[in-house]
């Protein structure tokens, strides 16, 4: 759905009353209407109208997979340019609906155990088309149960950070209180280290929460798995993060992989340990999906053992609750299947 402003200058432009923005937002956004048919104060020309030059959603769904829990939705959006980015919600049984959003289509950073890099970058996705993501899953909530995406993370297909300034509208879209009116507090997103960036958001005034995928507690092995690990060091990183904290008071969440036998060794928990204490810090690890790129999951005791040290080092760690595991496999696997033919890495400039 196109921005108040937006829709304001195209009514406007057409010499209709700016009233019908804050109509078609309330219908849209509060209502949950998914059609302008469905918005009984409006004309039928304007809805017909409207529906041609202003549509509700600026993609189409094409394919859609459920969990056979009914608690986790894929679905694959179609975009204007025939390209396809995707969005997971997760509902859990406390009554939080999180929503997973992608920034990008595809990633060229390339992690070598991310699905989503193995597609090559393509294009960064518009303000509309990372808010839109959102505002689907509120509609099926709505229409499924009465409820509200409660909370999202910039943690899909692409790096936020190389799409900056449309990931900050589209957070400032979901902010707004015409619009989804998410609690900035409610809203995450999820970095591989885009230095710059970093330093930006600590500046943002709305106090959205940083996540940052480490996946390794030193040079030499980020590096080995994450190649932006070339352009941003690891030291670089940490200092950057700490000033961030420093600045916004804020918590930091690491996140962090397990894979088995490449970096869930107690060794490297301890690393990690050292490498973040006395900082504003939580870790997450993440139970690894397995796909088709080779990697294992390190197993419960593993992560066990290696939560019990970070732990032990005063450092606050959870592990993420999976859901949706028979149809989740990775971030952008839905894409990679569907897309064809495949297109060939392309490098993505970074940031400066």
């Amino acid at each position: 759905m196109q921005s108040m402003q937006e829709i304001q200058e195209y009514l406007r432009a057409h010499k209709l009353p700016e009233f019908r923005a804050k109509q078609i937002l309330q219908a849209v956004y509060k209502e949950g209407k998914g059609s302008y048919d469905e918005i009984a104060v409006l004309p039928k020309n304007l809805r017909e109208q409207f529906a041609r030059d202003l549509p509700i959603l600026c993609f189409e769904k094409t394919n859609e997979v459920r969990s056979k829990s009914g608690d986790t939705v894929k679905t694959l959006f179609k975009l204007h340019d025939g390209l396809l980015v995707e969005g997971v919600l997760m509902r859990f049984k406390n009554g939080r609906n999180s929503v997973c959003i992608s920034s990008q289509v595809g990633c060229g950073l390339k992690c070598t155990f991310c699905a989503t890099g193995t597609m090559g970058f393509t294009r960064n996705l518009t303000v509309e088309e990372i808010a839109d993501q959102v505002l689907y899953f509120d509609q099926m909530l709505k229409s499924e149960q009465g409820a509200r995406v409660t909370h999202v993370i910039f943690m899909g297909m692409g790096e936020p950070f190389l799409n900056y300034d449309n990931v900050i509208g589209a957070i400032r879209t979901l902010n707004d209180p015409d619009c989804l009116n998410l609690a900035a507090r409610h809203i995450t997103v999820s970095t591989s280290g885009i230095v710059p960036s970093i330093n930006k958001l600590a500046d943002f005034p709305l106090q959205v929460n940083l996540a940052v995928s480490i996946h390794a507690p030193n040079q030499e092995l980020r590096e080995s798995m994450m190649p932006i690990a070339k352009a941003y060091k690891l030291d670089q990183l940490i200092a950057a993060l700490k000033a961030y904290g420093d600045k916004t008071k804020r918590r930091i969440s690491y996140e962090y992989v397990m894979l088995y036998d490449k970096n869930d060794s107690p060794e490297l928990a301890r690393q990690l340990a050292e490498l973040i204490r006395g900082q504003r810090a939580h870790v997450n690890l993440i139970p690894y999906n397995e796909t088709y790129l080779g990697f294992k999951n390190a197993g419960k005791s593993r992560i066990d053992h290696f939560r019990e040290i970070l732990e032990s080092y005063k450092i606050p760690t959870t592990v993420r609750v999976s859901l949706g595991q028979d149809i989740s496999a990775a971030c952008g696997q839905l894409a990679v299947e569907e897309r064809k033919p495949p297109r060939p890495p392309s490098v993505v400039p970074i940031v400066q």
